[in-house]
């Protein structure tokens, strides 16, 4: 990624957590949800995916 973009998503979270709250949304519940979210992903989702690839590549290893 550019710098040119990490500023741009950095900027549009700043302005979403300074304007959220006049719309009546808690910014700190939508960074812990988010939060919650990663960390499930982390320990449910990502351990599955490497599995899966661990076994391909351990399978294209033994066909050769």
């Amino acid at each position: 990624m550019e710098w040119k973009d990490i500023i741009i998503g950095l900027a549009f979270i700043v302005v979403l957590y300074f304007t959220l709250p006049h719309f009546g949304v808690n910014p700190n519940f939508i960074m812990l949800t988010l939060m919650t979210i990663v960390e499930w992903v982390t320990k449910f989702i990502l351990p599955w995916i490497v599995l899966y690839w661990a076994i391909r590549l351990i399978k294209s290893w033994e066909s050769k």
